[in-house]
């Protein structure tokens, strides 16, 4: 088959593998495309962000240090914890130290001591309200000397619109009231007004005075002590809401932060409280109030355990004291009876040794029985104990051997001399720590020290400006760019004429890049009831004109081939652009000395005679009645060789009035009479006309007009395959409309180059 009229086959799509590659190009052009969209969109993410940083409220940290130091154990014996697993670790003692830190008895006393159940702030207009209060200057605040009507002004007027500040330190309500949001109207000169939930009147008073008074509905009053009331311009609305305790201490158990610098491995007994919030003052206030209160615990926990173990060593000493004091008798009575002089040199290394060991098991059995006081025998702090016990044990044992090898009379003397040493020494011991528990027990000292107080913070950690710009920048960017590609991805019509070819295998003869100003001016002329422009003709210059002669051009190859000069120019829906096309195509041939006749074959919405001003009568549907020859009814255009014939009357039967002989005969004989006769024929989805036109000679050139981002593929797919299911062939396409878009998403910039570089 000939390839330059060829019948419709499958698109390429069922018949080879779909192309995966990424076109990198068109994808730029894209994007380039959409520039302005990428622009708008990141210009309205900048302008969101900038709301946002405009109504958010600075979010400020406060911060403590403190340092914990290794608890000494409050045992009756130094050092004995270090022999302990853990005893003496610091990490596991400021890891117990930060939950004690963030335990309800803590941040409770904080909460009660500051009032924290008591929510109190300005009542501000929504949204955007409180960020103009809080760019206004506290210095406008000036004392005012009497007080306002309560009604003055309306409700807008009594929301906070500049610095504003209250400070209520007692509420009292009873536990129903609780959670229930009051509202305070400063009225100026320290005079308020409290009202109920539902607005109902409850008390009035003065800033510094302990005001009562009767809750409506209720059995109970409520007592109210305001300190500090400020405002610029009063009436002004404050909210009061008292909490209950508990959710409160939890909140702030949530939100204040306690981490220990370094790590497990490397512990450092560093402590930092932290705790963000609006309002710099408070946080500041509440993150000292907490160190604080936690160093009184502290010192007060410190100073009730050494009162535990002073209790303990108290009970010990008078025995200790008895047991060093029989000792001592002893070895008197033993010198004096056998006149023991001493101990040789290896039995007083015995000695040393059997003193040392039985020292230890003493301070073991002391502190495993001030535990047993404490815990019970399954501790492991008492069980670790037991096993050391154990093990001293074996080697008093061990010792205990070598002394029975030694002279009856030096066994003697050293055992009265290893009691009296171990008993001085233990009585000793426990003696000079029985002075040091009192000095704990009556000093204010702990394990933990405040090494930096809570300062105002300065500077905002939240939001960061910056990050916040930034984000918006390059969302904005994603949003558009997202869009764009969506919106390419959902564009189901045909813009590019390359798919016509690839998809469909028909050639495309021309590609009319679309002329945005020429719908003005046919508008224009209907109303003024003037010709309308031919853009052929009175812009020859144009880019549009320019695609139109080189359609002309192909043009003579397909009549070589089909051997025919009758040209059938159709579409698959209307408004596509057929007439356009047929009327500029056919001047171009009578301006290059042809002569053509343009024939209006569409009877139902036939637009020839509008183009030019004409009636529509009469014209072909009156040739194929036999009511007019068609000499008669043809006219000629502007004195050129360029000569058309309407479609003439509507007949209630356009598609029947075709099948006639009549349209044979009248084609046979213009082909005769003129070098090329154009027919503007109807689409091809809407009605058979254009099948039953292209039915009646063998050779009709015919044309498909396909108009940029209007055809769904299945639409063009559909109208090609009426036409070939009747044995007529397509000579190819054109590809009409081609806006600047989608010749840059597509990457056509060679329709548009002749009009940029003609300008």
């Amino acid at each position: 088959m000939d390839p330059t009229i060829s019948s419709y086959r499958q698109p390429e799509s069922a018949q080879t593998p779909a192309d995966d590659e990424i076109d990198l190009a068109q994808l730029w052009a894209i994007l380039l495309h959409g520039k302005w969209l990428v622009a708008g969109c990141v210009a309205v993410a900048l302008v969101v962000a900038v709301g946002y940083l405009f109504v958010t409220q600075p979010v400020y940290r406060a911060d403590a240090l403190l340092q914990i130091q290794a608890d000494e154990p409050p045992s009756a014996l130094k050092g004995l914890m270090e022999m302990m697993p853990g005893g003496s670790n610091l990490s596991s003692e400021a890891a117990t130290q930060m939950q004690i830190l963030s335990s309800r008895a803590v941040l409770g006393n904080v909460v009660t001591e500051h009032h924290l159940q008591i929510r109190q702030k300005p009542k501000y207009f929504p949204l955007f309200g409180e960020a103009l209060a809080a760019r206004g200057n506290s210095e406008d605040i000036a004392p005012i000397t009497q007080a306002v009507d309560a009604d003055a002004g309306g409700w807008l007027s009594r929301h906070a619109w500049g610095p504003a500040s209250i400070k209520v330190t007692a509420l009292a309500m009873p536990d129903d009231w609780l959670g229930k949001t009051l509202t305070l109207r400063a009225l100026g000169a320290g005079h308020y007004i409290l009202y109920g939930p539902e607005g109902e009147h409850i008390l009035q008073g003065r800033v510094g005075e302990t005001i009562s008074g009767q809750l409506p509905g209720a059995a109970g009053s409520l007592q109210i002590f305001v300190q500090e009331l400020e405002t610029t311009s009063p009436p002004t609305d404050f909210t009061l809401r008292k909490q209950r305790w508990l959710p409160v201490v939890r909140s702030l158990q949530q939100n204040l932060h306690v981490t220990e610098k370094g790590g497990s491995r490397d512990s450092t007994g560093i402590v930092t409280i932290s705790l963000e919030g609006e309002d710099r003052q408070s946080i500041t206030n509440i993150v000292n109030a907490v160190a604080n209160t936690f160093l009184r615990q502290n010192v007060k926990a410190q100073s009730q355990q050494a009162e535990q173990s002073l209790e303990f060593l108290d009970e010990q000493l008078p025995q200790l004291q008895d047991d060093l004091e029989q000792a001592e008798t002893r070895l008197t009575q033993y010198r004096e009876e056998y006149q023991a002089v001493g101990l040789d040199a290896e039995s007083k290394a015995l000695l040393d040794r059997m003193v040392s060991l039985e020292e230890k098991r003493s301070e073991l059995i002391l502190k495993r029985d001030e535990l047993r006081e404490k815990y019970t025998a399954r501790h492991p702090q008492v069980k670790a104990l037991e096993g050391q016990l154990g093990s001293i044990q074996r080697k008093h044992d061990e010792l205990q051997q070598e002394i029975n090898e030694l002279p009856s009379s030096q066994k003697q003397l050293f055992g009265l001399k290893r009691d009296l040493e171990v008993n001085t020494t233990l009585y000793t011991s426990l003696l000079n720590r029985a002075q040091e528990l009192r000095v704990v027990k009556a000093g204010t000292t702990g394990n933990v020290r405040i090494v930096d107080h809570a300062v105002l913070p300065v500077k905002a950690v939240a939001p960061q400006k910056k990050l916040v710009l930034a984000l918006a920048f390059v969302l904005g960017g994603i949003i558009g760019c997202g869009i764009i590609f969506l919106r390419a991805a959902l564009r189901r019509t045909i813009n590019d004429p390359h798919d016509i070819e690839r998809l469909l295998g028909l050639p495309v003869y021309a590609t009319i890049p679309f002329v945005d100003w020429l719908g003005k001016l046919e508008r224009r002329a209907r109303r003024n009831r003037q010709p309308q422009p031919l853009l052929a003709r009175d812009h020859p210059q144009e880019v549009a004109t320019e695609a139109l002669r080189s359609l002309r051009t192909s043009l003579y190859f397909a009549r070589m081939e089909a051997g025919s000069n009758v040209l059938l120019i159709t579409g698959p829906s209307p408004e596509i652009g057929k007439s356009f096309v047929s009327i500029n195509l056919g001047y171009l041939l009578a301006e290059a000395d042809k002569k053509v006749l343009l024939v209006g074959a569409d009877m139902r919405l036939g637009k020839l005679h509008k183009v030019f001003n004409q009636d529509r009568e009469p014209g072909l549907s009156q040739v194929l009645t036999g009511q007019y020859r068609p000499e008669e009814v043809i006219r000629q255009v502007d004195n050129s060789s360029m000569y058309f014939m309407t479609s003439g009357t509507v007949p209630p039967n356009p598609s029947e009035l075709l099948m006639r002989p009549e349209l044979k005969q009248v084609l046979a004989q213009l082909k005769q009479d003129y070098d090329y006769v154009v027919i503007d024929a109807p689409p091809v989805l809407a009605v058979t006309d254009a099948n039953i036109i292209a039915s009646t000679m063998d050779n009709i050139v015919t044309f498909m007009v396909v108009r940029s981002g209007v055809h769904p593929r299945p639409e063009l797919e559909e109208a090609f395959k009426r036409m070939t299911q009747a044995d007529n062939r397509i000579a190819g396409v054109v590809f009409n409309g081609l806006r600047k878009e989608h010749a840059e998403y597509s990457g056509a910039y060679g329709y548009y180059q002749y009009e940029y570089k003609s300008q």
